[in-house]
């Protein structure tokens, strides 16, 4: 493949490399935006920042990724201002090879190639689309509880107008820790209107998201009253479902 673009993403003990030559900039930024997906997910990650070589900081934009070759993913929580040294052999390594209708990822680990992945792009732009879709409905969702829980705040100061919610999810969020569940507790909640399910040993209230699910509530009931790790990631890895399930915990798996 002859390369006039390339890009190094560096997050922990692994780097990214996309290259390609003469492609539309919407297709490159799809998949940036896949492997920041994947990134996220994996390392249950929020808010993302960009630094150069020098720790500065970069724009997220294909134009300053472009620029500056050579980009350190951090979050806004870390500390972590070391320095990059872009001649260091890192543990693991992803190479995005992108086409115009194909991306092939060959991963490698210590410099041993580990296996190839072929996806056609239309499937990038597909799962990006169906992520951008429940990104937005659990903040649709997020923003009428948050709406639900300043009327009952409100509502407690004027007595006479107090409004008594039955939305198990506000109810939920009073309790000020999280409790521990045996899955035999778990699958308890195994119906439409209560809900639970078990993600990496985070137990989540999802009744109230079952309607917005854009797979259909037919497939995300497969998951409600049991462990349904295995299940999801079947279906969509790239997602960081605790970012998006987080308001919704209420406990975790006892093993």
């Amino acid at each position: 493949m002859n390369i006039n673009n390339q890009i190094n993403f560096y997050f922990a003990n692994r780097q990214y490399t996309l290259i390609w030559q003469d492609l539309d900039p919407k297709i490159i930024n799809e998949v940036i935006f896949f492997v920041f997906n994947e990134i996220s997910s994996k390392n249950k990650l929020n808010n993302l920042i960009f630094t150069d070589s020098n720790t500065q900081p970069i724009q997220n934009s294909l134009p300053h990724f472009i620029q500056s070759q050579h980009i350190f993913i951090n979050t806004l929580n870390s500390n972590n201002t070391s320095l990059i040294n872009k001649e260091q052999e890192w543990e693991f390594q992803n190479l995005y090879q992108i086409h115009q209708n194909q991306l092939i990822i060959q991963k490698y680990k210590k410099m041993q190639k580990m296996e190839t992945v072929n996806y056609q792009m239309q499937t990038i732009f597909n799962l990006n689309q169906q992520y951008r879709e429940t990104s937005q409905n659990i903040k649709d969702n997020t923003n009428m509880i948050n709406q639900k829980q300043s009327i009952e705040r409100s509502a407690s100061t004027y007595p006479i107008t107090k409004i008594q919610s039955t939305n198990n999810q506000i109810i939920h969020k009073r309790q000020a820790e999280l409790k521990s569940y045996t899955i035999e507790e778990v699958q308890l909640h195994n119906t439409y209107k209560d809900a639970w399910i078990v993600l990496q040993d985070n137990i989540y209230d999802i009744s109230y998201y079952i309607d917005k699910h854009p797979g259909g509530r037919e497939q995300i009931l497969r998951g409600v009253g049991r462990d349904a790790t295995f299940l999801f990631l079947q279906h969509h890895p790239w997602i960081n479902f605790h970012y998006i399930l987080e308001k919704f915990q209420v406990g975790y798996l006892i093993k």
